[in-house]
């Protein structure tokens, strides 16, 4: 994760590179990663406990990952109605002051900064 990061920050701030480059060496060190890794568990004599090819989500866990996703989403919907109803001050008064914090950090930092922290 920090070599990905410190890429993303080298070529966004640096390089100006395209996104396809951006992609490809975000890429290279996932494979080198994955192949060093491999090596270090073959060399260790160290299995690896699931493969991941076989991994299968079941019905009930699909249900529940759309129902958290549908639950988010709904609550931020009705959150934002009620603050541009101007109903609750209270609540329209923490979404103005949200949106102007983030908005803020979007201009003192680039979005690969953002990105890299993140």
């Amino acid at each position: 994760v920090l070599a990905c990061g410190s890429l993303l920050y080298y070529h966004c701030t640096a390089r100006n590179c395209s996104l396809v480059s951006l992609t490809c060496d975000v890429v290279i060190v996932l494979v080198s990663s994955l192949a060093i890794l491999g090596l270090a568990f073959r060399n260790f004599n160290i299995a690896v406990p699931v493969d991941p090819l076989e991994w299968q989500v079941s019905e009930e866990c699909a249900t529940s990952i759309a129902a958290c996703i549908a639950n988010t989403v709904g609550a931020t919907e009705g959150v934002l109605r009620v603050a541009a109803s101007g109903s609750d001050y209270k609540l329209f008064f923490k979404v103005v002051v949200f949106l102007y914090l983030a908005a803020a950090v979007g201009r003192a930092a680039s979005g690969a900064t953002v990105t890299y922290i993140g």
